[in-house]
């Protein structure tokens, strides 16, 4: 899956880091990965699942603000957890680039 990033430059302004939040889900022997982050232009929050949740296999959603994205995690994860998945691990991993 491809990561879905945040950009963060430091106080020099010459690092840059990759901010990635990963959520991941388990049930018997599945595992399903969420992603929230920046888009690569920082124009968007994405959302992705892996593997897609959407029978068309859509698993990246694009929003305007980082509270509806995390709305909308928080939507999906209800409905994990309501389907009998459990919260296995979260990460914010910041990675230098």
């Amino acid at each position: 899956m491809d990561a879905c990033v945040t950009a963060q430059t430091t106080n020099n302004g010459n690092d840059r880091y990759v901010r990635v939040l990963r959520w991941t889900f388990t049930r018997d022997a599945e595992n399903l990965f969420c992603e929230l982050g920046l888009t690569g232009d920082d124009a968007a929050y994405q959302l992705r699942i892996d593997p897609p949740l959407n029978p068309t296999g859509i698993s990246v959603e694009c929003y305007d603000d980082a509270m509806t994205a995390f709305q909308r995690h928080a939507t999906i994860e209800r409905l994990l957890l309501d389907g009998g998945w459990t919260l296995e691990r979260f990460e914010s991993t910041k990675i230098e680039r």
